[in-house]
């Protein structure tokens, strides 16, 4: 397995700038990458070796990791990620490529895919199949409890570490990942201030979606991906509900491969060589 020296990428697009990791030759298989809610690029640093003769270019997504915040006064909605992920695509230069995301990032690859569906020839999805969509009904409940997490936001402080260790201890405390691969996440994602290291993701980040693309809405996307689809499920997964609304869209895929794993909802952090060897046998 080769050794891979990833380069720092930044694309200045029309609202901020998206920083990346890209490993890989130039002319090398063509896969842009997306993270977790609240994770960074470096989500993909375990996979990565597994393909020296991919051109892997994994963003942080706005708010996240060494990409910017939003301007002051501004919320983050789901879709105006994917408005920005085609424009990283342009100042790429990409006419084809494949895409690979992991939870949250899985939501934004299956849009992408079936909105440029003429471009995208591959989408591997980890844990996850299209964004949260929620009922109709609870647009009401949402919607006031989104303006109350954004009234109260400017009294809540962030956490401040004294060093990289505790920081690593509190988020491995947060979910079931090795502790290999939160300090992996955890070297991209803290910054500093005077106060000590904090984590670099902006705090509306934690605020609840103001409106939810519709059940339909997201079935519709689904239905228009014309890309072979390699859907990776955990086997020990602590995301129950994912699971289920994943497993509820799997009819509409054209294209499938469904794999199930061993390994938790970060696997291709804990498990890259299992995820590496699926992904490889579904490209062939």
């Amino acid at each position: 397995m080769k050794t891979h020296l990833p380069e720092e990428l930044r694309f200045e697009i029309s609202s901020l700038q998206i920083a990346a990791k890209a490993w890989g030759p130039a002319d090398g298989f063509r896969v842009l990458a997306f993270h977790g809610w609240l994770d960074n690029a470096a989500t993909f640093d375990h996979l990565a070796p597994f393909f020296p003769d991919w051109r892997l270019v994994s963003l942080d997504m706005p708010g996240h990791g060494f990409s910017s915040h939003r301007p002051p006064g501004t919320s983050y909605h789901f879709v105006d990620m994917l408005f920005e992920v085609v424009e990283v695509l342009e100042q790429l230069g990409w006419e084809e490529c494949s895409l690979i995301g992991h939870s949250m990032g899985a939501g934004v690859a299956t849009c992408v895919a079936g909105i440029l569906r003429e471009r995208v020839k591959r989408l591997i999805l980890v844990e996850g199949l299209g964004p949260l969509s929620q009922p109709a009904e609870k647009v009401t409940e949402l919607m006031r409890d989104s303006i109350q997490q954004w009234n109260s936001l400017k009294t809540k402080k962030s956490p401040v570490y004294q060093n990289r260790e505790e920081a690593v201890r509190a988020r491995h405390f947060a979910g079931k990942l090795k502790k290999s691969s939160v300090e992996t996440l955890v070297a991209r994602g803290l910054g500093e201030n005077t106060d000590g290291l904090v984590w670099r993701s902006d705090p509306r980040l934690r605020i609840k979606s103001r409106l939810y693309l519709s059940e339909a809405q997201i079935l519709q996307m689904i239905q228009d991906i014309t890309a072979h689809v390699l859907v990776i499920e955990a086997e020990d997964t602590d995301t129950r509900r994912w699971v289920d609304l994943l497993r509820s869209r799997l009819g509409y895929v054209k294209n499938l491969d469904h794999r199930i794993l061993s390994g938790g909802h970060h696997l291709h952090l804990d498990e890259p060589q299992s995820v590496a060897s699926a992904i490889k046998d579904f490209l062939e």
